[in-house]
């Protein structure tokens, strides 16, 4: 079995070969009858739903966060070509995941994930694409960072002025453990729209990592290659609309055991905009952009730090709807 120890190995690169440990599979959606409210709020009828759906594995989940919103596109892609926007920059390849405390000492089964419910749910270069999970510890204390924007002051970005849509979290190290990679999405859209479908990524013995009780970890999804419209969407429960004053352990919080993560490009937050309808013709502007939009190659995109600031969303009161299965 794979233990996570104090001292923590190198992160291994998945450009190698693919690795047996993973594989993804489709669970399908629910059952019709779920009312928005049920999805939003994350009730025991969602749950009773799920159950049906997850069969015997879900006697095995161990964390979850069922709430979902229904709206957005919360995305995973690596594109090539880089797609220009004319608010100034290349949308930018991400990869996203979710810190989780361990209730205890387990081994992985297998992270159950949903797509999302609009447009971009999953695109056509997404069927059959290689991904990767890769996995940190988690230490520090998470401290939010409001961004010169409390309550009662507009957010510098997000999808709202709102005062909490640009704040991030800083006090914490994303230490890295494994890259599970290789596996290939299955192709979503054979089996119709690809809306809110459930993915199950399934880790093998002996291999799956073992987990440590009251222990923060991480995990992150993304692609192992870029492609054309290479795209899907998570579904998950965004409070940063809320009024309240900072913090992940409020009320509006969904899950009090982590927040959401992602790696945006080379990191760089806030990109470096110029607007225009089309991208700059000087070449070494239109090389600075599309370096800080694309993810670096080799190792160091492995290495890369990932965080919970974004542009021109941030994570710091988003939780995936995710459900952990121990074995």
């Amino acid at each position: 079995m794979f233990l996570v120890l104090a001292t923590l190995a190198a992160p291994t690169s998945p450009a190698a070969a693919a690795d047996p440990a993973l594989a993804v599979t489709s669970l399908g959606k629910l059952p019709p009858g779920l009312s928005s409210r049920h999805e939003q709020q994350g009730t025991p009828e969602k749950w009773e739903k799920l159950r049906t759906l997850l069969a015997a594995d879900a006697d095995r989940v161990i964390i979850s966060q069922l709430a979902a919103n229904l709206g957005g596109n919360t995305s995973i892609r690596s594109e090539a070509p880089l797609v220009w926007k004319d608010k100034g920059y290349f949308r930018r390849a991400r990869d996203l995941g979710q810190v989780f405390t361990a209730p205890c000492d387990f081994t992985l089964d297998a992270i159950i994930l949903r797509t999302g419910n609009d447009y971009l749910a999953f695109l056509p270069g997404a069927a059959n694409a290689e991904v990767f999970v890769q996995f940190f510890e988690v230490k520090g204390a998470p401290v939010i960072d409001d961004n010169a924007t409390p309550p009662g002051a507009a957010a510098k970005h997000g999808f709202s002025a709102n005062h909490r849509c640009d704040d991030f979290i800083t006090g914490v190290q994303y230490l890295p453990i494994r890259v599970f990679a290789g596996a290939a999405l299955p192709d979503l859209a054979a089996e119709g729209d690809a809306r809110l479908t459930y993915l199950k990524f399934a880790f093998a013995a002996p291999d799956a990592p073992r987990f440590r009780k009251d222990k923060r970890y991480a995990f992150l999804l993304g692609f192992v290659q870029p492609a054309p419209d290479r795209n899907f969407t998570l579904a998950n429960r965004n409070n940063a609309a809320s009024p309240r004053t900072p913090s992940l352990t409020d009320a509006d919080d969904t899950y009090h055991g982590g927040w959401s993560i992602r790696r945006e490009g080379n990191g760089k937050n806030p990109p470096l905009m110029i607007p225009a309808p089309q991208p700059p013709a000087d070449m070494s502007i239109l090389r600075k952009l599309q370096a800080q939009s694309a993810f670096p190659t080799g190792p160091a995109r492995y290495a890369a730090t990932p965080t919970s600031d974004g542009y021109p969303d941030v994570d710091t009161y988003r939780d995936l709807e995710f459900y952990i299965i121990t074995k």
